[in-house]
């Protein structure tokens, strides 16, 4: 991966007190965050922003959130964006789900902060999935 400044972060989650929140937490960290209320404005901005990470609410409107992240991993253009799940579904079939689809990580709302913090820096650091 090519050093470029500050690593850059799309947010797709429809609770707005949410998306702030984890915009708040990343932003405070270096990151540039871009957010995105719904699956469909999601899969878009994951196309046009450059974005090295994205956080994807399961439960979404316009396109949910495995639809989504099929979206992005059969796009040649965003398929090597590592993708972290989240949700406050507890099912555990779920996961495995994510996972087999490609997914680079999966946290239950409510999450650890300091966990999420770790795994996005791992991830962007190593540049491996």
């Amino acid at each position: 991966m090519e050093t470029r400044g500050p690593k850059k972060i799309l947010i797709v989650e429809d609770e707005r007190g949410l998306a702030i929140s984890l915009a708040t937490l990343l932003k405070s960290q270096g990151y540039l965050i871009v957010v995105a209320e719904d699956g469909l404005y999601g899969t878009s901005m994951a196309h046009e922003e450059n974005v090295d990470l994205v956080i994807l609410d399961l439960g979404l409107p316009a396109g949910g959130g495995f639809s989504v992240l099929r979206n992005l991993k059969d796009s040649v253009k965003t398929n090597c964006i590592p993708v972290f799940i989240l949700t406050a579904k507890q099912e555990k079939e779920l996961e495995a789900k994510a996972f087999e689809m490609g997914a680079a990580g999966f946290f239950h709302k409510p999450f650890n902060p300091e966990e999420l913090l770790s795994r996005i820096k791992e991830i962007l650091s190593t540049g491996t999935v």
